[in-house]
């Protein structure tokens, strides 16, 4: 399945009417992605032919009402930074992590750190699909990172790099990746989704397992438009 990503690109300051039909179309773009993402979860369900435990349905339900939220929080955002083709998601990002730490750890299982440089700009149109590459790659620490239930740590980092690209990092202090784990083919459907987004953005995405700790650097690279088929 490809979810498609679409860039709105004008140069001249709009009519109020202009900009309320671009805000829907952004909405209306970014809802279909959610919409793929939960066909893609209900076919990873049904492919297991096993019926779901209470628990289980809650998990999936959690995991759907984070996503919605990460949409409510992009969308808050461009609307107090009004028309812009780009964005600083410094506070975007950290507050996707912060929410899926509290959503997934007990209190204080798990904490968050954030190194801030002076920006963290990107395109508008790739602010949602690197919001849920970061959720994903911060619940999957929560999740594996401290399977002794020891608390844990969460750091993540997104700066500009000279060339215009953006390097984001999410690092934690756990037991790194099981042996055998090959992050570019194994893994549930949140590892599979990374992979899909980050491969739609044209981004990098790179592992390094460590005996104490892993780290993810998602390298994305200047924007480009990208137009609906």
């Amino acid at each position: 399945m490809t979810i498609q990503l679409v860039a709105n690109d004008l140069s001249q300051p709009p009519p109020a009417e202009i900009l309320i039909a671009e805000s829907n179309h952004r909405i209306a773009n970014n809802l279909t992605l959610i919409a793929g993402l939960l066909r893609l979860q209900a076919a990873d369900v049904a492919k297991a032919g096993r019926s779901l435990s209470a628990a289980d349905a809650c998990l999936l339900l959690e995991e759907v009402g984070g996503r919605i939220e990460t949409v409510g929080r992009l969308h808050r955002l461009l609307a107090d930074a009004g028309r812009g083709e780009s964005l600083d998601l410094q506070q975007f990002l950290h507050d996707i992590a912060e929410a899926a730490i509290g959503s997934m750890s007990r209190a204080g299982d798990m904490t968050l750190g954030q190194t801030v440089g002076d920006t963290c700009a990107m395109a508008a149109h790739q602010a949602l699909p690197v919001g849920f590459i970061v959720g994903e790659l911060v619940t999957n620490a929560v999740k594996y990172a401290h399977p002794a239930d020891v608390k844990g740590r969460v750091e993540l980092s997104c700066h500009a790099r000279p060339e215009g690209a953006i390097l984001i990092k999410i690092a934690d202090d756990g037991v790194g990746m099981p042996e055998n784990f090959d992050p570019e083919r194994d893994g549930g459907l949140g590892m599979r989704m990374v992979r899909m987004l980050a491969n739609q953005l044209g981004a990098n995405l790179a592992f390094d397992s460590r005996p104490i700790g892993l780290t993810v650097r998602l390298l994305i690279p200047p924007a480009r438009p990208v137009s609906a088929e």
